[in-house]
């Protein structure tokens, strides 16, 4: 977008009198050193972060020798871009850009660091101008950096450079209102005996922890906007208990109960609304999150939609719970930025009126020419949801290395020319822009933060507002439409949500069979949304891991049902009865069935019993009677059933054989063989009258 200098007060005179600067105190110009040149140069302080007329502009840092040969006659100068930034997209890579976009030496800033710089030696330096002796050709964004020049093995040479974003805001302009979410949230691995897969967690709620950090430092910022997950709050509340860790298959007990209690004391004071506030003071605004941050278009495409409601839906209850206040309202943050129409549509049926996303998520109208507000009204089949849109620019600068003072103050710089670029736009509008990173498990360093919060307090072109503020905005006079694209190999993926749907048939079979099912599956039914949180996208194995711990716990509570198995059963007749022992090893009472059955399935004709109440810790006999076709050996699967006739755990297989086939034949041999000796005898009697007949018949001499 083209700035058009709306209040550009030309300057060319100005910048004539820089061109004059550029030459005033240097007779030669060095070369540019070569890519491999042996100087590092680190800028790690610049005040103040955005200049008006009159202000004196100070840059500090550092000149490291990164080479292998000693530099000479090392000095430091300001660089200066010959026009401001003119595009916003542009402010990215403007700083990084080869030439320093533009840029040109301000000779007379020149000042000498040290006469030599072996391998591996540092030099700090200080540069420090008035402002109105710069060049600026009118407010805007320019590039400012510091290069050092000196004499090294290719000769008088720049030896390096670094360069940064610097804001010129020479006439008071209206202010660009910012909603920063400040989400706390981790990677919800908590099995359902509440065991903490590994020490991620501890180490991030202990003293300098990245919750920790993040908690404190906004602590003392009473307008960004908290994003909870209620998960995180359940976990520093069952920590602060006591709490058991599963490293490496080991389970020991956890060491961080007391920093993950007083942790969860210091989010009730900054968060909650404890005894100690004063009279009238407002409380911080918490938005909590569906329960674990779910990965909500994979679960809906799962066909999982009943998860994605129970986290919406049990979101303000826990998070009052353990904050002892209810949040200010339900906010989705969707998983990668984007959401699906569907899936929206079901959030919305869940209660949540208020999403967040990405700029690409969402289609509004047509270019303005300037940065407009980041809300869009979606329609759902629910009613509207206002989508906050994370200003791309914003989300870039929270993102960007973060390593070292040199990195932090290049973020720091970028967010606040990113917003002041935004408030020297050609528009009157008020523009309300939404700041946050990508992941509501973002990482941001604790430096990074309290230099951003330090800048826009100093910056009258900047104000903080809570998300209410934004919800609070006239809707747009039409909806957005959500941007259509595949985005399913980010998802948690198909097999992994097939494993959560099987463990939930079991444990929906589980439930049916007790008496009391809900200190049974209730831990369990939590840990399963768990598993279906986004966080696992960047930690698959965690949530592995997870399901495996969930698996084991599905498989205790349905193994402590049991058939007893029994040696093979024979029957004297074609008829009788399978006696089968069904023991309950559980803590309360439960009511199974039972079948028997066969294949092939015409060998069997079994009788179906009405389902057994068993009382805990006992066991139970009865006797199923069958009928069996056919005199082989047939084997048999005595399986227990829920209430509704479901199977309910493995078969137990068993080997009945009958004896009534075997005395038939028996009796059948005999009257053989009985059939056989007449005919014999009657054959011999046959022949006997045959011969006599013969000796009757024959004449006499």
């Amino acid at each position: 977008m083209n700035l058009g200098y709306r209040r550009a007060i030309p300057v060319i005179a100005s910048a004539v009198v820089g061109l004059a600067l550029v030459g005033l105190t240097s007779t030669a110009s060095p070369s540019r050193a070569d890519v491999d040149a042996p100087v590092r140069v680190t800028i790690t302080g610049l005040a103040p972060v955005a200049i008006t007329t009159g202000a004196l502009l100070s840059l500090r840092g550092t000149v490291a020798n990164i080479g292998l040969a000693t530099v000479t006659s090392v000095s430091v100068r300001l660089t200066l871009s010959s026009t401001p930034v003119t595009e916003r997209r542009n402010l990215r890579k403007a700083a990084d850009a080869e030439g320093g976009f533009g840029s040109f030496p301000i000779t007379s800033t020149t000042t000498d660091i040290t006469a030599s710089l072996a391998p591996g030696a540092k030099s700090d330096y200080r540069i420090t101008i008035n402002a109105d002796l710069l060049p600026l050709s009118g407010p805007g964004i320019y590039v400012v950096g510091v290069e050092a020049i000196g004499v090294g093995p290719a000769g008088f040479v720049i030896l390096g450079s670094q360069r940064t974003l610097l804001p010129y805001l020479p006439e008071p302009v209206a202010p660009v209102y910012v909603t920063w979410l400040w989400p706390l949230a981790t990677w919800p691995g908590q099995t359902p005996e509440e065991v903490l897969l590994g020490d991620l967690l501890p180490r991030e709620l202990s003293p300098g922890g990245r919750l920790d950090q993040i908690l404190r430092i906004g602590a003392s910022v009473p307008t960004v906007s908290w994003v909870v997950d209620p998960q995180l709050l359940q976990v520093a509340s069952d920590m602060s208990d006591g709490y058991l860790v599963d490293k490496g298959g080991v389970i020991r007990a956890g060491t961080g109960q007391q920093a993950a209690g007083s942790w969860l004391d210091l989010a009730r004071a900054t968060l909650g609304t404890p005894q100690g506030r004063p009279t009238g003071a407002r409380p911080a605004a918490v938005w909590a999150m569906p329960y674990a941050d779910p990965d909500a278009d994979a679960i809906t495409r799962a066909g999982l939609t009943t998860d994605l409601v129970r986290a919406a839906t049990s979101a303000a209850s826990m998070t009052a719970n353990n904050l002892e206040r209810e949040p200010t309202g339900i906010l989705a943050w969707a998983a990668g930025g984007r959401v699906d129409r569907e899936t929206l549509d079901v959030l919305a049926s869940a209660g949540v009126r208020t999403a967040v996303v990405r700029e690409r998520a969402v289609v509004r109208g047509a270019d303005p020419g300037y940065t407009t507000s980041g809300y869009a009204d979606l329609d759902t089949s629910a009613g509207r949801v206002r989508a906050l849109i994370i200003d791309s620019g914003l989300q870039t600068a929270l993102e960007l290395p973060q390593g070292n003072q040199a990195t932090i103050l290049t973020a720091r710089q970028s967010f606040l020319a990113e917003l002041a670029f935004v408030a020297l736009e050609p528009t009157t509008a008020r523009r309300h822009l939404i700041a946050a990173a990508a992941s509501p498990r973002w990482n941001p360093n604790p430096v990074l933060l309290t230099s951003i919060v330090a800048g826009l307090r100093s910056t009258p072109w900047t104000r903080l507002t809570p998300v209410s503020t934004v919800l609070a905005l006239p809707a747009a006079d039409s909806a957005g439409t959500l941007a259509v694209g595949d985005r399913r190999g980010r998802e948690l993926d198909a097999d992994y949500l097939a494993r959560i749907r099987d463990l939930q048939t079991t444990l929906e079979s589980v439930r049916a069979v007790l008496s009391d099912p809900l200190p049974v599956t209730a831990p369990i039914t939590s840990a399963l949304l768990r598993a279906e949180s986004s966080a696992w996208r960047t930690r698959p194995r965690g949530g592995e891991a997870l399901l495996d711990s969930i698996a084991l716990s599905v498989t205790s509570a349905q193994s402590g049902i049991y058939v007893i198995p029994r040696d093979n059963v024979t029957f004297s007749g074609d008829r009788g009865s399978v006696p089968v022992t069904v023991a309950n090893d559980l803590d309360q009472a439960v009511t199974v069935g039972v079948t028997v059955t066969a294949n092939p399935a015409a060998r069997l004709e079994a009788e179906v019993l009405s389902p057994l109440r068993i009382e805990p810790g006992r066991r139970a006999s009865l006797e199923v009677p069958v009928r069996i076709v056919g005199g082989d050996a047939l084997t048999v699967a005595v399986q227990l059933t829920d209430p509704s006739g479901a199977a309910f755990g493995d078969p137990v297989a068993l080997e009945l054989r009958t004896t009534a086939y075997s005395r038939a034949a028996l009796w059948v041999a005999v009257a053989a063989a009985v059939v056989l000796v007449l005919l014999v005898i009657f054959d011999i009697v046959r022949r006997g009258r045959q011969r006599r007949d013969a000796r009757s018949a024959k004449p006499t001499s």
